[in-house]
């Protein structure tokens, strides 16, 4: 069974989703953060998601170490691996609820991430 959040410092509402919505952790399903890692052992499939709020951009220099890393994945990983890639998921303000999301710059839903990011 996923492990429940246990912070209280940080907002919980993306954790919370994911938990809910997402693979549970008996299928091999795991999430750290980075904002995210998500990773799953059985079916070898690995990607990376950062989360923004309120509307705010990425910073130059994290896209550029996000970049950096997604190529580092995207190249040195085993064959067998299978790398769905780097996902940037922005809230207009701090979750679906409360307005517009989008996926890598594109207008987008909760269904449609989470189509994305239940693999």
């Amino acid at each position: 069974m996923t492990r429940q959040e246990i912070t209280k410092n940080r907002p919980l509402d993306f954790s919370g989703w994911i938990r809910t919505n997402l693979p549970d952790s008996s299928s091999g399903y795991l999430v750290s953060d980075l904002d995210f890692i998500l990773y799953n052992y059985k079916t070898k499939k690995i990607a990376l998601c950062e989360i923004k709020t309120r509307n705010k951009e990425i910073k130059t220099w994290q896209s550029m170490m996000f970049r950096f890393i997604h190529n580092c994945i995207k190249k040195g990983k085993p064959e067998d691996w299978c790398y769905l890639g780097f996902f940037l998921i922005r809230f207009e303000n701090t979750f679906f609820s409360d307005g517009k999301v989008y996926l890598n710059n594109k207008l987008s839903s909760e269904e449609e991430i989470k189509l994305s990011l239940g693999f």
